[in-house]
């Protein structure tokens, strides 16, 4: 489990609650509206609001008498100086809030594609697999447990992942896996396998529109951009 994966019992729970009432589509439509009232609240709340107003205002006038000056250029330093002074104040206030803000959201969104890109085949089909190296040859079997997927070479079995999400790669640990991390787990270095890639179904959101417009996303950042501006405009975010 990486970082950004901790608060994916959370997320489990209440999409899990959703799901007694609401289909898919409507679950993903509340994760926006929470996606986007929540991280601009939380910016809020965490950066000095008053502080930021000021250096806009600061930013704002000094560009205003920038644009106005109407002297030689040699004169205009202190003004050019003014103007950068002040828009490097409200960027420095702002950066730190905004980057611990899309935090909840990087990790919703990371648990949103494992959970909602796609889906696992139906009992009986079987996936198209690949495997790196290629000298391998994959098998999908479906145990008592549910869906496996293994790897083997004509001494033993090299690799078994009993498939309990529907995820579409898995490999061996890579450096980023601290900060996300695979449902699945990892393939074991000494097996030799690198990489196993399945071709798993991606369920459609939307009854209209080309493929790309049915996916996940396409429910989700447009109701999300939709419900931050009006968010920013009706609480005076600075």
């Amino acid at each position: 489990m990486g970082l950004l994966d901790l608060p994916d019992p959370l997320f489990g729970v209440i999409d899990g609650g959703m799901a007694t009432f609401l289909p898919a589509t409507l679950r993903l439509a509340v994760w926006a509206i929470i996606a986007g009232v929540g991280t601009l609240f939380l910016y809020r709340l965490l950066s000095p609001q008053g502080k930021i107003g000021e250096a806009k205002r600061n930013a704002r006038a000094a560009r205003k008498r920038l644009n106005e000056f109407d002297g030689e250029f040699s004169d205009a330093g202190p003004l050019i100086r003014d103007q950068f002074s002040s828009a490097f104040k409200h960027l420095g206030l702002v950066v730190v809030p905004t980057l611990v803000s899309i935090l909840p959201l990087l990790a919703l969104l990371t648990w949103l594609e494992s959970h909602y890109a796609h889906a696992l085949p139906a009992a009986g089909d079987t996936p198209q697999m690949q495997v790196v190296p290629d000298t391998y040859e994959p098998q999908w079997s479906q145990e008592d447990d549910g869906p496996h997927l293994t790897v083997s070479d004509s001494d033993s079995e090299l690799v078994n992942v009993k498939m309990t999400a529907p995820i579409p790669v898995i490999e061996q640990r890579q450096w980023w896996n601290w900060l996300i991390g695979n449902p699945l787990g990892y393939l074991p270095a000494e097996s030799g396998v690198e990489r196993i890639t399945v071709e798993l179904p991606q369920p459609e959101y939307l009854p209209f529109g080309p493929g790309w417009m049915r996916h996940w996303l396409a429910v989700f950042f447009p109701v999300m951009l939709i419900v931050s501006l009006l968010t920013y405009r009706w609480a005076k975010i600075e």
